[in-house]
């Protein structure tokens, strides 16, 4: 790995030395295996203790570190993204592996970087200092623009657009077709999808995530938008600007998610329906119905997050409730035998007194 000067990564991340500015650094580490060479973060808190007892020659936090070498942020959890990126793997030079096939009609700006067994369809346009990393494949008349990398085995099929910056982990595949069928005749009979998909600046789609091709028009991922592993989108999705969606999240045909909104874990979209900006969706939450501007919802189906835990706690005490009707159950008909058994004397009076009358 690369080595640095404290000073010079405390120049990258915008930081002030506290301490010797003038050791070296070989990279970053956990506390619990750190060396004299290396760098650590305090992030949070509850970090301060592992870091000051752990071996590592210097760190990043929001104040200084005793006798340790420290740089002194603001952000120490913004510091590190910076931090690692003097680490990060330097991208591959510009050119055409000669395993790879580019159609001759294909464009690419300066700088792009084709990998082995790719393969670059009619039309493409690429823009400058693009990465494609081995087994890409990008189909005709598709766009991609500056700075973009996609790593092994992404595919991007006809007509799709990307903007510039985009990260694609491998195998994601933008714009397969979409899930569309007509009955007919007692089968199921292919909805040509003729749509494309439209991905804006700044985005990050995860490994094996699936993004739809429209059946007419367009499925869109608008800009700063980040798509963790294994989601799908579904056909004519809109997705708003920097928008989170995290892993397992299946989203349904023609729906519509507002900017900014997080989507977490599993949830799950019906079709044709629109979350507003800025909401939260909690992990395996089941959208049915339209969801207002910064909500924040979660259950199957979903509905305001305090809603449903007083659901859940209510559920929680069913098994009491259920032994205490039953105890009550049982508390009634002792009382009612009881009641029989007192009044039976008086009933035996009574019909006595009849018959000698």
């Amino acid at each position: 790995m690369r080595s640095y000067r404290l000073e010079a990564i405390a120049h990258h991340v915008g930081g002030q030395v506290e301490g010797d500015a003038s050791i070296v650094i070989a990279g970053p580490a956990n506390p619990e295996w750190a060396e004299p060479q290396h760098l650590v973060f305090v992030v949070e808190d509850k970090y301060r203790q592992p870091v000051m007892a752990s071996r590592a020659g210097a760190a990043i936090a929001r104040e200084a570190l005793g006798d340790r070498p420290t740089i002194v942020v603001a952000n120490p959890r913004l510091a590190m993204a910076k931090a690692l990126e003097l680490w990060a793997p330097e991208p591959p030079a510009a050119g055409i592996h000669p395993t790879a096939w580019v159609d001759p009609t294909a464009k690419l700006g300066p700088g792009v970087s084709i990998g082995a067994h790719c393969a670059v369809g009619a039309n493409v346009r690429i823009g400058s200092r693009t990465v494609l990393h081995p087994g890409v494949v990008i189909g005709a008349d598709t766009r991609i623009g500056e700075d973009g990398l996609l790593h092994a085995r992404a595919i991007v099929r006809e007509a799709c657009i990307l903007g510039d910056r985009v990260i694609v982990q491998p195998g994601a595949v933008i714009g397969s077709d979409g899930y569309g069928f007509v009955p007919s005749g007692g089968k199921h009979l292919k909805v040509p999808q003729v749509g494309n998909v439209i991905v804006g600046d700044d985005v990050e789609i995860g490994a094996n995530v699936t993004i739809d091709r429209a059946t007419i028009g367009s499925t869109q991922i608008g800009q700063g938008t980040k798509i963790d592993n294994l989601v799908h989108v579904g056909h004519n999705v809109l997705i708003g600007e920097n928008v989170l969606l995290v892993s397992q999240v299946g989203i349904s045909g023609s729906s519509r998610i507002g900017d900014r909104s997080t989507l977490a874990g599993q949830v799950g979209v019906a079709g044709h329906v629109e979350i507003g900006a800025d909401s939260l969706i909690l992990a395996r939450a089941g959208i049915t119905k339209d969801i207002p501007n910064r909500a924040v919802v979660s259950g199957f189906p979903a509905r305001p997050h305090r809603e449903e835990l007083r659901r859940l706690a209510a559920i929680d005490k069913l098994p009491q409730l259920v032994s205490e009707l039953r105890e009550l159950a049982r508390q009634m008909a002792s009382l009612q035998r009881s009641v029989r058994v007192a009044a039976s004397p008086e009933e035996s009076a009574c019909g006595e007194s009849l018959r000698e009358s």
